[in-house]
This record gives C-alpha cells, structure tokens and sequence, in this order.
C-alpha cells in the first residue's frame, strides 16, 4: 500500500531562499510552483498562508461558477465548491452589501487559514456527509494536528537542545586542565527538554467551533447564491465556558511591579546586555488596559502619534485660567482614521482619566512613540510587537503556575469594578468599553458575595418596607386567599423614581 498524498503544502529551498506550493493532480502527476519570496520576507508566513488557501480554492472550483448548475441536490455539491464560491464572494471580489454585508471580514488571512484546514478535511464531501459524525471526526482531526504541531515544536527544540550542548561539550573539551575557562563553559549546560508526551497537549473539543461556524457561514453564503436547493447546517460544538476570573486590586499591583523590576538579557546597540529592565513594556501595557478596559490589539498597538493604520493617544495641554497650572488632557482613539468600523468591534473614542493621562504624558517625554514597544529587540525596530507569551510568564512568575488568568482578564476587571460604581449607568459603562449593554451584563459584570450582601443588606434601609409594614403585608398575606392578588394599600409609600412603584401600579390595574 502506498503513502497518502500530503496534499497541497509549502516547501521552502533553503539553497535560493524561495518558497513553493507542492501538490499532486487527480492523474498522480507532481505540481510545484514558486511563490516569489522566502523567509527573508517579514510577512512570508500570512503570504503562504493566503497562496494555499488562493491554490486550494481555485484547484477545487469549477472553470466557471456563473455557468454552474443551480439549485443543485445537496448529494451533487462539494463542500470544496462551497468554499470556493465563500472566498469568492467574501474576499476576493466582494461587493459591499452583498448578502447583507457591509463590509470585508475583519482578519481575511486568518479566515484563510481555516478554511484551508476545512478543505483539508471535509474538501472531498458533499453536502450530504455534514452530520454530527463529521463533525465528531473534524474534532478528532484537529486534535491529530494539535498533536502533531506539538510534537515538530518539541523536535525543533530537542533539535537546538542538542546544538548548544555540541557547542557547550567542545568547550569545555578544549579548555580542559587550563586555568582559562571559555565563554561557553562559564554558562550553565543547556537543559535536555522533556520527553514528547501526547497526553499532555492541551486540547478542547470547542477549538472546532470557530471552524465550524465558518462552514456554516460559507453554506448559508451557497444558500442564498442558489448553488444548493436546501439550506444545509452542520452542528456546532459547545461553547468555551465563560471566564469569571477577575483581579483583585492587589493582584494587579503585584503584576505591574514585577514587570516594571523584572531584568534580563536585552539587545542595545546592536550587542547584548544582561541585566536590563525587560518588562517594562508590559507594566504600561497592565496600566492601560487596567484603566480603559480596551482589547489587546487596541492597547498593544497605540501610538502616540495619528498614524492612521492604528490606535492612538491623544495628549493636549492647557492652562487654568485662575492658577495658572498646567493642565493635561487625553483620549484614547481606538481607532485610526483608516482603519474599518465594525459593528461587532465597538471601538469608540475615550477619555484618559487623570492618572492615566499623567503616566502618558511621562512616557511621551521619555521619547517613546509607541507606549507598549519592546525597547531591546534584535533586529531594532521601532515597533509594538506580540505581548501574548511574555505576558503568560509574567502571569505565572506572580500569581502561580496552575493561574487560568490572560490578558483578556484586564477588560474583565475593569467591567467589574466600575459596574461596582453606584452613581455610573450601565449604558454608560458599555459606551465607555465599548460593547453592548447586554454583553456587560451577562459576559463581564461579575459580583461578590460581599456584594451580595450590600443588596441583601440595602432592603433594611428602604423606608417603604420598614418592619411594621412588613408585619401588615404578612397579615393581609395569611387573610387573604393564596391564589388571588393582594390588595396593596394606600399607606404603602412609593418611592417614584423606583420600579417598585410600578409593580404596585400594575398590580392595581390587575386587581
């Protein structure tokens, strides 16, 4: 029996530095083509990444989809054909109100890539096969891959593991019985890794979910264009279940003095150096995410200069007109001025409190552009860079290695603590984060149980259930009938800006 073909895959000649897209034809026949770039390309991995899924697409779709048979038996159509009529319809040559939407997809890159993954597997289907056994096996492929990615990481790391112990050995070899000890040898010896575990990859059955729903939106998308008579659905996995972690105001002190103080080794001009302040980067990213509630991209990407691909600070100065002090405003645009509004993505303009806008204010004067710019990078670039895997180790360091908390805790923590404010509306709250009323309340506000207890506690205080009313309305509840309505009283005092009132009202109208 001979090997499965890989399909469609990337391969990169390391001799002239060139990537190539691979495949075999129905007829056994190889493919390779050249994609006119290789790893010196900054962007290479999105570009890859968009040429499978562009190969992929056109390979699967007919020679020309206006001339294709319409109303077709879901038994006739190819989920390949789907997905090919999707990117067509939604990145390639979309037309802005189509199919009811205004605008592109958020992340057209990453959506390529998992709809390359759908392809990958279901590509050779027909609409028929999109039951729950398919989507079960999906899970399971996912899982195979989740696996099998772990497994070249941890290749590639044994891979280095062994390189620096080569150098490490001949060192050490080479210097032997001298009294001049080596650079190398000075070091401590590199680390063996773990051996590969499969069981210990970290795999959740709702990490098919974001793939299905693309699918499902690919299919509503061949519905509506008549490529199918039956508008076919293929069932989702269970959500990730809602976060409830929040930080405590301690906590968040802790973790903002840890990355201010964390040293290590950094790059400045052009050579390392050990024992520089590393983290700082992150102590004023925790600060602004902590004090505005903003997503990640919005905080890690600001600048404090309107460059009109990205988020930005806004710092002006004034004077009081009686003192004569110095006066600093700012606000946070969450948006530049080119980049897309989306109704899903709320990201309105703000206001910086004051403290915020103090630390602004201070980082601007210290030269920086952007305020979540790593200092110390090889390559030099002035630029905001990915926070995601410092910032797990950052978590881990202060609150502990079994800590479920991410970046996204921020935003949870600021909802919480001003839904905690009694004089702020929730319309107001929602405005200021930017999201819905609804999201607030059922994905962010958290309570304690010490919160709780103030509602509990706050009825004793309301003057229209004061103890001897509470006796008269248990009275008149023992005299009359349990199945009929209770009779409210005139003595009862109303409060008229409280909803209390209109239960009473509307009870009286019943009655």
């Amino acid at each position: 029996m001979g090997r499965p073909r890989k399909g469609a895959r990337e391969w990169h000649d390391e001799k002239t530095d060139t990537f190539f897209i691979r495949d075999i034809d129905a007829d056994g026949k190889p493919i390779k083509f050249s994609l006119g770039f290789g790893k010196k390309d900054p962007d290479h991995v999105a570009k890859i990444e968009l040429a499978k899924a562009k190969y992929i697409s056109e390979k699967h779709a007919k020679a020309n989809v206006a001339v294709k048979v319409r109303n077709q038996d879901t038994a006739d159509v190819l989920v390949a054909d789907v997905i090919a009529l999707y990117i067509d319809v939604r990145i390639t040559n979309f037309i802005p109100g189509s199919d009811g939407k205004k605008k592109k997809v958020a992340r057209p890159e990453e959506l390529l890539s998992r709809l390359r993954t759908i392809v990958e597997f279901f590509g050779d289907m027909t609409l028929d096969d999109l039951d729950i056994n398919a989507r079960d096996h999906f899970v399971r492929f996912l899982r195979d891959k989740t696996i099998e990615r772990a497994r070249e990481a941890h290749t590639r790391t044994m891979a280095s593991y062994l390189e620096k112990k080569e150098k490490w050995d001949l060192a050490a070899a080479a210097r032997a019985g001298t009294r001049r000890v080596h650079r190398e040898i000075k070091r401590k010896p590199p680390v063996a890794p773990e051996p590969f575990n499969a069981k210990s990859v970290k795999f959740e059955p709702q990490a098919a979910l974001r793939y299905l729903q693309d699918l499902n939106a690919a299919l509503t998308c061949a519905y509506e264009r008549r490529l199918t008579r039956l508008h076919v659905k293929i069932p989702l996995t269970g959500k990730y279940d809602r976060r409830t972690t929040v930080f405590t105001d301690e906590q968040v002190v802790r973790l903002i003095t840890h990355a201010h103080f964390k040293r290590g080794m950094g790059w400045v001009d052009g050579r390392p150096k050990q024992r520089v302040f590393i983290w700082r980067h992150l102590a004023r990213f925790m600060l602004l995410a902590y004090f505005t509630g903003s997503r990640k991209t919005k905080m890690s990407l600001a600048s404090f200069v309107d460059e009109g691909d990205r988020p930005w600070i806004e710092l002006r100065e004034s004077r009081d007109p009686k003192t004569g002090a110095t006066i600093w405003k700012g606000w946070l645009h969450r948006l530049g001025d080119e980049e897309e509004v989306y109704s899903t993505k709320q990201a309105p303009t703000i206001e910086l409190p004051g403290l915020l806008v103090r630390y602004c204010v201070r980082w601007k004067r210290q030269g920086l552009r952007y305020p979540c710019m790593y200092p110390y990078s090889a390559n030099g670039k002035e630029e905001p860079g990915e926070l995601a895997r410092a910032m797990r180790k950052c978590f881990r360091e202060v609150l502990g290695e079994d800590t479920d908390a991410v970046i996204h805790t921020f935003r949870h923590t600021c909802a919480t603590n001003l839904c905690q404010v009694p004089h702020l509306t929730l319309v107001s709250i929602a405005a200021y984060l930017g999201m819905t009323v609804e999201t607030l309340v059922t994905t962010y506000a958290k309570h304690r149980e010490e919160d709780l207890k103030k509602v509990a506690d706050s009825f004793a205080d309301r003057g229209e259930f004061s103890v001897q009313k509470a006796q008269n309305l248990g009275q008149k509840l023992t005299e009359t009938d349990r199945n009929g309505i209770v009779a409210f009283g005139s003595e009862y005092v109303e409060n008229g800006k409280s909803v209390i009132k209109s239960i009473i009202n509307a009870v009286k109208v019943a009655a």
